[in-house]
């Protein structure tokens, strides 16, 4: 079996929710700050790569958009992801923000200096909403 057989956008749904999840949980501990963005990020990543694998795109492109929230966001667009979740402009400017540490894997290896960074909570409540406003399509794709 191939990585394209074996996953589907359902399962990378499964994954962004388990992400979105643990970043809840970590984000109520002040100290895991760093952390609870990483996981946040990584869940609203696979909130796109999850939709995208939902229609159609093999495992390798996924791999090529990277870790690049924008590239994501604006492939999920370009497929039609806004039919399940209209982004608006703070919506749009919060992945914007975050996307240059995340995708620079600031949350990954310690980096000093001032960051700004969209609040966590608001992060996370973002992430939940494009999660669940693409459930059916990424349940459709595997026929349920």
């Amino acid at each position: 079996m191939t990585n394209d057989e074996r996953t589907t956008g359902m399962g990378l749904w499964t994954d962004a929710k388990n992400m979105l999840a643990a970043a809840k949980l970590v984000s109520a501990e002040e100290h895991l700050v760093t952390p609870a963005y990483y996981l946040a990020g990584h869940g609203i990543e696979e909130v796109f790569k999850a939709y995208l694998r939902s229609h159609g795109h093999s495992i390798g492109k996924l791999k090529k958009i990277g870790h690049n929230l924008i590239i994501a966001r604006n492939e999920a667009i370009r497929c039609g992801f806004e039919d399940s979740y209209t982004l608006n402009g703070q919506e749009k400017t919060v992945i914007g923000q975050l996307n240059g540490y995340y995708k620079d894997k600031h949350f990954e290896y310690r980096v000093t200096g001032y960051m700004s960074l969209p609040l966590l909570p608001d992060l996370i409540a973002l992430g939940e909403r494009m999660l669940y406003s693409i459930k059916s399509v990424c349940m459709a794709s595997i026929g349920i």
